[in-house]
């Protein structure tokens, strides 16, 4: 028997291959839930047009923001998704499907630029990315992006942009030449999302009434159809090996035993498990550091807090630029949400009377960048009797890198007809985008608190970390699809030794 610990994207990608390769698999979860009136009102809400949906029903999509900060996510209004799990700016999950049940859903892989420094080569994920594909529903286009960042799939529908993103869209076609020659790639944002059911509601980013966004937990039907076991309720604290194999130690005194064991528990609780597990006792996570900046647009749009329209990444902008970084920069363009509004009103206080806030909305997109883990802080895991205590370790040189990327912006400005507000920057703390991992990085030769190629750590056979914990750096574009492309390789490869 083959034990998958979690079922979150990557578990769901490892249990996959090693089922491919005709081997048993039982997941091991904690397997937490959306609240049952909760998941009552929801299925409501999806079963209705919007017009019809009950102040009850609203209220279960409106966001609870927070003063001066960009809010936590919550899903349907509910944190059970981070419940059990420390606070702090990076989180970690407790819940069927992971922090899937939360994530923005885009999706790109790494390029070799990006992983120079692992000692596994883009050309070794390509057989992952293809199968996780097949996992996954998308939404995408055929563009410019495909040179560099395969699709691995054929789109089948993608969802229609707003406004306000579609007229920057058109601003940067008329001049795409001269923005290549500038370093600057564009396209329609690739996302988790079944986009021929969408009915444009807006409520994306506080949970799809009609369920279309992309959680790992999607998944759990067809791999027990196709055989595999799935325990829920199940919360490990440490693994041990022995000759015969492995034995995954778990709260209340329950024991499982394995052949082998692959390890997908989220960076923070895999960390926790491997540290008890090891006899160490702390470790640090890499981080690719996350900022918020609204881009406003010369001319403003239709109303856009009446229009019908989704509220996921609707664009996609790199920029390969080595004066700032020679790994690359990913921003996520967005156009309005609730959220944005209500923290635009809390921004502009007694300035509102002289801006209008609705006037603002209607130019205003909102980017999401992200930086290399090699320009990025990082952050401090300690093993406590209580669990892990998470300490951010701020960069000295990020701040100085966002700034280089809206100075790129800037003069960009003419061509986007779209200006950067540096004065509305947010640069977060280490951990807040959720893109992290690295605790035990993949080396070709690997010493203490590195793993091989296989997610293992030295003088350990049987065990296998598959997550972003093994990643040697994270890229700057997003960080799920190489997460789960990387734990099917692990997974397919392991499957073929010998037990």
């Amino acid at each position: 028997m083959n034990i998958v610990i979690g079922s979150g994207p990557a578990g769901v990608a490892c249990a996959a291959a090693l089922l491919a390769r005709g081997r048993k698999v039982m997941m091991l979860d904690a397997g937490l839930r959306l609240e049952p009136e909760r998941e009552a009102l929801r299925a409501g809400m999806a079963a209705k047009a919007k017009a019809d949906w009950s102040a009850a029903e609203r209220a279960l999509i409106t966001p609870r923001m927070q003063k001066g900060a960009v809010p936590e996510k919550l899903s349907y209004g509910s944190d059970y998704p981070y419940r059990g799990t420390p606070a702090g700016s990076l989180r970690g999950s407790h819940a069927q499907g992971g922090l899937s049940n939360v994530w923005g859903s885009a999706m790109l892989p790494y390029r070799a630029r990006d992983i120079a420094d692992w000692p596994v080569s883009v050309a070794e994920l390509l057989p992952g990315y293809a199968a996780a594909m097949k996992l996954l529903p998308v939404s995408a286009e055929h563009d410019a992006l495909e040179a560099e960042w395969p699709l691995f799939t054929e789109p089948k529908a993608a969802l229609t942009r707003g406004a306000q993103t579609e007229r920057l869209m058109r601003e940067l076609r008329r001049h795409e030449p001269k923005l290549r020659a500038r370093g600057v790639r564009f396209g329609a944002a690739r996302v988790a999302v079944r986009a021929a059911d969408c009915i444009y509601c807006g409520a994306c980013l506080n949970g799809c009434p009609r369920e279309l966004i992309y959680s790992a937990r999607h998944s759990l039907a067809g791999l027990q159809a196709q055989g595999m076991e799935y325990v829920s309720g199940v919360t490990v604290e440490r693994i041990a090996e022995s000759a015969a194999g492995v034995e995954v130690f778990a709260r209340g005194g329950r024991v499982f035993s394995g052949a082998r064991v692959f390890v997908a528990a989220g960076v923070l609780n895999t960390a926790e498990i491997m540290l008890r597990s090891t006899g160490r006792c702390q470790a640090v996570l890499l981080d690719s550091q996350y900022y918020i900046f609204p881009w406003l647009q010369w001319r403003a749009a239709p109303d856009v807090r009446r229009a019908a329209l989704h509220t996921l990444a609707q664009m996609f902008v790199e920029i390969d630029d080595p004066a700032i970084s020679p790994f690359g920069v990913h921003l996520q363009v967005y156009g309005y949400n609730d959220i944005v509004g209500a923290t635009l009103a809390d921004k502009l206080g007694a300035l509102a009377k002289v801006f209008p806030a609705g006037l603002l909305l209607n130019r205003m997109l909102i980017v999401q960048g992200y930086l290399h883990s090699a320009h990025s802080g990082t952050l401090a895991v300690r093993l406590t009797e209580g669990g892990v205590q998470v300490t951010p370790r701020p960069s000295a040189v990020a701040a100085e890198k966002v700034g280089m990327v809206l100075g790129k912006l800037g003069g960009l400005a003419g061509m986007a007809k779209a200006y950067p507000l540096r004065p509305l920057l947010q640069v977060t703390e280490p951990g807040r985008g959720f893109h992290a991992g690295g605790s035990f990085p993949m080396a070709a030769q690997p010493k203490d608190g590195q793993t091989d190629i296989l997610g293992r750590v030295p003088g350990w056979r049987r065990t296998h970390l598959v997550d972003a914990s093994v990643f040697p750096s994270i890229a700057a574009t997003t960080i799920t699809l190489t997460a789960m492309a990387n734990a099917w390789r692990i997974g397919n490869l392991a499957a073929q030794l010998e037990d």
